[in-house]
């Protein structure tokens, strides 16, 4: 992040946290900018969205217009779950060349084992 004044200020967040047994992963996305809906939040709240959860360990990745969560179905078709904000346009996604990227089995293939 930039200079410690950051810390105070509201932005749309995107963390990764874990419970100490390693068997829990949360995505943590807060959308921001986004009056009567969604103002952000600060570091410091974050920290209290991830000690809430009961994670033992979380990473703070990226903020901003960056911060979008997308799906894919079971049918492959890709749907955006939050509210991402580019360019003062709501909804609107920013183009990026990242992403972190996770697979996991459906919850009935887990549970047949």
């Amino acid at each position: 992040m930039g200079d410690s004044t950051d810390e105070k200020l509201l932005y749309p967040r995107t963390a990764v946290a874990i419970d100490k047994s390693g068997k829990t992963l949360w995505l943590i996305i807060v959308d921001g900018r986004q009056r009567f809906y969604s103002e952000g939040v600060t570091l410091a709240e974050l920290t209290t969205i991830i000690q809430e959860l009961g994670a033992d360990s979380a990473l703070n990745l990226d903020g901003g217009g960056s911060t979008t969560l997308v799906v894919a179905n079971n049918k492959n078709k890709l749907q955006v779950l939050n509210s991402p904000i580019q360019s003062r346009i709501p909804t609107r996604q920013r183009a990026i060349a990242n992403h972190l990227g996770i697979y996991a089995l459906p919850v009935e293939v887990l549970n047949r084992e």
